[in-house]
């Protein structure tokens, strides 16, 4: 034979077994869709299709997805059980874990026999959406979880929670024993330097979850490494949790914006001693060790009981806090809270808490207290903010507990304390077991460590400071905004923060500070 013929066959040959390859190529790696369905699945169908589904979520851990797979399940469907899933994305086609068919949101319930409902372990780029995600037990069990994402082997990229509500999660309300969590994120990195690069919680409802609704953890913490970057906590509604709300742990440069808090610990007697003690301290919205934390455009109302009870919170092991144009209201134990623990310093496991900024934030009637600040703290600047408080015949602006202080390292600077009673600014000693919580007055402030100027108060406060300014009797919140008017660029924040709050739950509550028709000077 023609030995140029033979040629010819042999290259044909070859570009059809070319053609063949890649086809079968392109097969195993084009994306497919999974469908689900509690009702009418099988996981005997190929579920490729809504008409032939899967039917458990025990199939669906026996899959293992690649890029661009998206996991469907059937709206109105119940799936009992927890999904663990395999396989990661990647960041130009991540994996979707979603719903299909107008519908409530499919169920995906615990029942309290696993851990978490939904557990993220060690995988990247997932989009998890249009989900309700319970975890309730027949009696609370210490770790309890909706949502756990852990990340202990390397890097995990890309990983977007949205749309969800996760409620009825019963974790226990006591911190000692272990909590529990709507979501919690953890990053350990004992043998392999692990974290998150990429987290986003946005457009979530958590609904009495306890303890906690959304937090982080670092292992180890000492010297803050392989910090969690690009996370963004927004947009989420929060309600009826048993302790805190948002807590930014092992972080650098986290977002925190746009998220409603209403009313935590109603759960357990906030008057009980034994049991306040055993619960712990909780608040609102705090980071903790942590670095570069900015939180903005965040409303908390309604915390029960005064340990601590803040709305928010620059908590110690952080540098560089930014809290701005927050809104902070009707909480029982108070406004803010600034603080550091020396015996997590002295071993080497804090920086302290330094270079904190509290700026522009509105506080409505939250009680008894407006800012503590309890343990050295380094280089903190308290600026601008409005504290409004027409309830209590006596109110703590600024109550402090510091120790070994450098000279000025608070600055308290142009604050507006409008108060129908009276304003005090003193050192507080910790009431112990007869009230946990509680700040008794224990003389002056010691204004060696505090620089305090032209700041504004209803009645002239005791305390020495320069260019110290009257409000009037009678102020409303537009009023006091009204006063920034020279400063363009705080000014119009302000009024972004009110837009914000008008699609409040409590807006109603706010009718009185801003009338209409009206001069507000």
């Amino acid at each position: 034979m023609n030995p140029r013929f033979l040629k010819q066959i042999y290259f044909m040959k070859l570009a059809r077994f070319l053609v063949c390859f890649l086809f079968l190529s392109y097969s195993a790696l084009k994306a497919e869709s999974y469908y689900f369905d509690s009702s009418i699945g099988k996981d005997s169908n190929h579920g490729l299709s809504p008409e032939s589904p899967f039917k458990t979520l025990k199939k669906l851990n026996q899959l293992i997805f690649k890029p661009g797979d998206q996991i469907l399940l059937r709206s109105g469907s119940v799936f009992y059980g927890q999904i663990k899933p395999k396989g990661s994305g990647s960041l130009k086609n991540p994996i979707l874990l979603s719903s299909y068919h107008a519908g409530n949101k499919p169920i995906i319930d615990a029942q309290g026999k696993f851990e978490s409902t939904l557990f993220i372990e060690n995988i990247s780029h997932w989009i998890v959406e249009n989900l309700e995600i319970v975890n309730f037990g027949e009696k609370p069990e210490p770790g309890r979880m909706g949502i756990y994402l852990l990340a202990n082997q390397g890097e995990v990229q890309g990983l977007v929670i949205r749309e969800l509500l996760v409620r009825d999660v019963n974790g226990v309300l006591s911190r000692t024993r272990g909590n529990g969590f709507g979501l919690r994120w953890s990053t350990q990195s004992h043998k392999i330097p692990s974290r998150f690069n990429g987290l986003i919680i946005e457009n979530c409802h958590f609904l009495r979850c306890d303890r906690n609704a959304i937090e982080g953890t670092l292992w180890p913490i000492k010297g803050l490494k392989n910090l969690s970057v690009h996370v963004v906590i927004r947009n989420n509604l929060i309600e009826d949790v048993g302790g805190d709300a948002i807590v930014v742990i092992g972080c650098d440069g986290a977002l925190v914006e746009k998220n409603r808090v209403y009313g935590a610990r109603k759960r357990f007697d906030t008057q009980n001693q034994s049991v306040v003690e055993d619960a712990g301290p909780s608040i609102g919205i705090w980071p903790w060790s942590s670095i570069n934390t900015r939180v903005q455009f965040n409303e908390v109302w309604g915390y029960k009981g005064i340990y601590d009870g803040q709305g928010f919170d620059s908590d110690f092991n952080c540098d560089g806090s930014l809290f701005e144009y927050n809104f902070s209201g009707e909480n029982e134990g108070g406004f803010f809270l600034i603080c550091n623990n020396e015996k997590w310093k002295a071993d080497g496991r804090s920086i302290g808490n330094k270079n904190t900024v509290v700026r522009h934030n509105i506080s409505f009637n939250d009680r008894k207290r407006g800012f503590v600040i309890d343990g050295s703290v380094k280089n903190v600047m308290v600026r601008e903010n409005i504290i409004y408080n027409n309830i209590d015949e006596v109110f703590s602006a600024v109550i402090e507990t510091s120790k070994n202080q450098s000279k000025e390292s608070i600055q308290v600077l142009g604050n507006y304390f409008y108060t129908t009673g009276k304003s005090k600014i003193h050192k507080g000693k910790w009431a112990g077991k007869h009230s946990v919580g509680e700040w008794l007055d224990n003389g002056p402030i010691n204004s060696e460590l505090f620089l305090f100027k032209e700041n504004s108060y209803t009645y002239k406060n005791e305390t020495e400071e320069l260019g110290v300014k009257t409000l009037k009797n009678e102020e409303t919140i537009l009023s006091l905004i009204h006063r920034f008017k020279k400063d363009k660029e705080v000014y119009e924040g302000f009024f972004k923060l009110i837009d914000f709050m008008k699609d409040s739950k409590k807006w109603h509550k706010l009718d009185a500070q801003f009338p209409l028709n009206k001069d507000p000077l």
